[in-house]
């Protein structure tokens, strides 16, 4: 079964500094990967589950659909960028693990290219801030700080991107209203 992608790669490449010529399947997994690991702890289960199905059915609509391109879209496409440029240098096949390195180029080191992967992940946490203000304004019954598996509240990750363990939603409702 194919993998529903929120952004496609060309969306990534148009957006970010990753070239057009890069291989899709050097970064594919990482756009999954973001969608397992970054979007659904912060949408939770339920509500993921929601903007894939309707997605893959393409009736998302309404608040849904402003979620998924105003928020989800915009984290998936920027932290998956940033995910590749912390692997980008680094290849690895049955000669082992090695760094590519093209005629005529120099190496970037490695805190530039940390640097310019953080860059990615701000922007992507730019989007997840803002997210968090538009979900107090904009409740939808499918999203719960809670679930079985995973604790929308508490999202963590590396990369220098964290948010605390305990936000005080309603309070951060009311501080909007004024």
């Amino acid at each position: 079964m194919a993998i529903l992608l929120y952004v496609t790669p060309q969306e990534v490449t148009q957006n970010t500094v990753l070239g057009g010529n890069i291989d899709r399947d050097k970064y594919t997994f990482c756009i999954e990967s973001v969608q397992d690991m970054v979007i659904e702890p912060l949408l939770g289960t339920e509500l993921k589950d929601k903007i894939d199905t309707d997605l893959g059915s393409d009736s998302l609509s309404g608040l849904y659909l402003e979620l998924f391109t105003d928020y989800i879209k915009p984290i998936t496409r920027f932290e998956a960028a940033a995910q590749y440029l912390e692997i980008a240098p680094y290849h690895v096949d049955n000669g082992g693990v090695y760094k590519h390195a093209p005629q005529n180029s120099e190496t970037v080191d490695t805190d530039e290219v940390q640097n310019l992967a953080n860059l990615y992940h701000a922007r992507a946490d730019t989007y997840v801030q803002r997210f968090n203000k538009w979900i107090c304004k904009n409740p939808l019954t499918e999203y719960k700080t809670y679930q079985d598996e995973v604790n929308a509240i508490k999202i963590q990750r590396s990369g220098g991107w964290y948010l605390p363990d305990e936000i005080d939603y309603e309070q951060k409702y009311r501080d909007l209203e004024l």
